[in-house]
């Protein structure tokens, strides 16, 4: 191929321009210390490049999100432990007043109104707290104070919007806290707890018994034993002749049973009303038997001599012996062991011990056909088991003893697997009147007022229910019943609901909205909101409205009873403190997460775009030379002609 002159100087002139284009290039990476200066440069580079500058730029929205977070959450902690330190105050207020040491003068109680007053005004101020123009309780309703007060009480004017920040992607977290949630949120239901001492009368139903559980009927028998007499034991079968329903029921087949019987024992309802009783009386016969105990003997005193022993002697004192009676633990123990020495000194059947003819005490009988002239009498002046026994004197040739007046003594106990007796209170070993154990009826909707308060009842008047600034006067004076009570209550008006609580010992009364404080309180002169366990409040606000009132109102017992709301709501507050906590913890982890990849990814960046400055300075000197090379080859070449191809 011919190469001309052209030739040669366009492709010397394209050398020259590519060592320029790289020198110009490197020249443009070592001014602006990156390699990588248009897409062209590295188009894969460039993309990463790119996609590492849009996370720099998420990352930093991020971050001004979470100072933005932190800052309102440091807001927010700051406010909830102001709110703890108010409660506080006003629990040492209400702890000062219920306290036995409060003199109860007017002044006293004045200042303490005036004080807890203050603390009250705070909480609202606190509550409606107002940063950079915005409400920060309100929701989203920033414009709006979160609460109105007024003088029944308090009510929530924001929403329950959220507002939520972003601090990474698909992370979010709640900056804001609703009001109503702290503020008016209920830690407590009114009446929960209460227990009104309900009794029973004969009208009580047994399935109300031992809190709805009832009575064992299945197939209700228990056993009752005199054991002064011993066995048989009479069994009592209450559904003869018909199940029972009711406490009369009940009582009159029982006592019905044992009259039956031939026993003294009868049953009753106790003068407390809580429970049944045993009235234990006297049999008209066959007072002791073999199986009565020595300790029942003597109205209970029995016999304590030790060593028990008799004296038998004759007048003369031929025949003289002593009869240990000390290992005896009944009357049978005491007749055998009698028996057994008599036998062994004067024959079988001669000399005969057992009961005298009203079967109440002992006697002994000389069967001998010349009478042994035999006398019974202590053993010493330090013992008296033979009057104990009421045998003192001559068997001539019988010694009735005396009567020996034994205590009453019953067992009365369930019949196998049974729970009847036991159900009924009525289980036990007695001796003298006896109070059966509570059978705790459950609080029915029928239940009589006046059987409340172990039956003394309650003095009901009116009482006042405050919900916002709604109240309502209910008057219970004309009630009978715990379903009048109730229904009365439903029927204020309000946004309330009373129901028998879930104890089944009281009633309960439940706000069924969120957004306002409740209050129930004593109208006048009556106690009727105190007696029914009901009076107070369950939420924060109106807890301190409440103790403000029962200061002016001098009301020692409600003063005493909000001192446990004060609790309660310093219980909330630490939840919610605790709640800031754990989001600001939040907070602070991923924003340290967050300056974490920040460094990494600008690492990442800089590997990609910044050029290697000492190997571009290298690399200049290099293509400089080259350039001159070529200027220089260029030169001589550009230099020859025709003639010196031809040659």
């Amino acid at each position: 191929m011919r190469v001309t002159t052209q030739m040669i100087m366009d492709r010397s002139i394209f050398n020259l321009s590519r060592n320029v284009s790289r020198l110009m290039e490197i020249e443009s990476q070592l001014s602006t210390g990156r390699r990588i200066n248009s897409p062209s440069d590295d188009p894969i580079g460039t993309q990463h490049a790119l996609n590492y500058r849009t996370r720099l730029t998420e990352i930093k929205q991020y971050i001004g999100n979470i100072n933005s977070g932190t800052r309102s959450m440091a807001n927010y902690e700051n406010g909830l432990a102001d709110l703890n330190n108010y409660f506080l105050s006003a629990k040492q207020v209400a702890l000062s007043m219920a306290s036995d040491n409060n003199t109860g003068e007017d002044g006293a109680w004045l200042a303490s109104a005036n004080e807890v007053r203050s603390i009250l005004d705070q909480v609202i101020q606190l509550a409606n707290t107002n940063e950079d123009g915005k409400y920060i309780y309100s929701g989203h309703l920033t414009r709006t104070a979160a609460f109105q007060i007024s003088g029944n009480g308090a009510e929530y004017q924001g929403d329950l919007g959220i507002i939520d920040l972003e601090i990474d992607s698909g992370s979010r977290i709640q900056k804001n806290f609703i009001g109503q949630d702290i503020f008016l949120k209920q830690f407590m239901t009114l009446g929960e707890d209460t227990d009104w001492n309900i009794g029973i009368d004969l009208n009580s139903i047994l399935a109300d018994l031992n809190m709805g559980s009832g009575i064992d009927l299945v197939p209700g028998t228990f056993e009752v034993l005199d054991n002064n007499l011993g066995n048989p034991a009479i069994v009592i079968d209450l559904n003869n002749p018909i199940p029972p329903t009711t406490i009369d029921d009940v009582v009159t087949s029982i006592n019905d049973q044992l009259t039956a019987a031939g026993s003294g024992l009868q049953v009753a309802v106790s003068e407390s009303g809580a429970s049944l009783k045993w009235l234990p009386a006297p049999p008209s016969i066959n007072s002791i038997s073999t199986d009565t105990p020595l300790a029942n003997l003597n109205g209970g005193g029995g016999i304590f001599d030790n060593p028990a022993e008799i004296l038998i002697h004759n007048a003369d004192d031929s025949i003289s012996f002593s009869i240990d009676l000390s290992g005896s633990t009944t009357v049978g123990d005491t007749i055998t062991a009698m028996q057994a020495e008599f036998d062994a000194r004067f024959g079988v059947g001669v000399v005969m011990v057992g009961f005298n003819a009203d079967g109440n005490g002992l006697s002994i009988v000389d069967t001998s056909a010349i009478p042994l002239g035999l006398v019974v009498e202590n053993s010493s002046d330090d013992i008296t088991t033979a009057h104990d026994l009421g045998i003192i004197g001559s068997i001539d040739p019988m010694l009735a003893g005396d009567d020996l007046a034994p205590r009453q003594d019953f067992s009365i106990s369930d019949i196998g697997a049974q729970t009847t007796a036991a159900d009924l209170g009525l289980a036990a070993d007695i001796n003298t009147e006896y109070i059966g154990s509570s059978i705790t009826p459950q609080v029915t909707l029928n239940s009589p007022l006046s059987l409340l308060n172990s039956q003394a009842g309650f003095d009901l008047g009116q009482i006042r229910i405050s919900q916002g600034s709604s109240t309502a006067l209910i008057d219970l004076s004309g009630a009978s019943t715990v379903g009048d009570v109730i229904n009365a209550i439903n029927a204020s008006g309000l946004e309330i609901s009373a129901s028998i609580n879930a104890s089944m010992t009281g009633i309960e009364v439940v706000s069924n909205v969120f957004d306002k404080t409740l209050i129930i309180e004593n109208e006048g002169s009556s106690r009727a909101a105190n007696e029914l366990g009901i009076a107070g409040s369950p939420d924060m606000i109106g807890s301190m409205m409440l103790l403000v009132k029962a200061l002016e109102d001098q009301d020692q017992e409600l003063v005493g009873r909000l001192i446990e709301n004060m609790d309660l709501s310093m219980k909330e507050l630490l939840s919610s403190r605790a709640l800031v906590g754990a989001r600001m913890a939040g907070l602070d982890t991923t924003l340290n997460r967050l300056e974490s990849t920040s460094v990494s990814v600008t690492k990442v960046l800089s590997e990609t775009e910044d050029a290697d400055i000492i190997y571009l300075v290298s690399e200049l000197a290099k293509q400089e030379n080259l350039y001159q090379a070529a200027l220089l080859a260029s030169s001589k070449t550009m230099q020859m002609s025709l003639v010196d191809f031809i040659r």
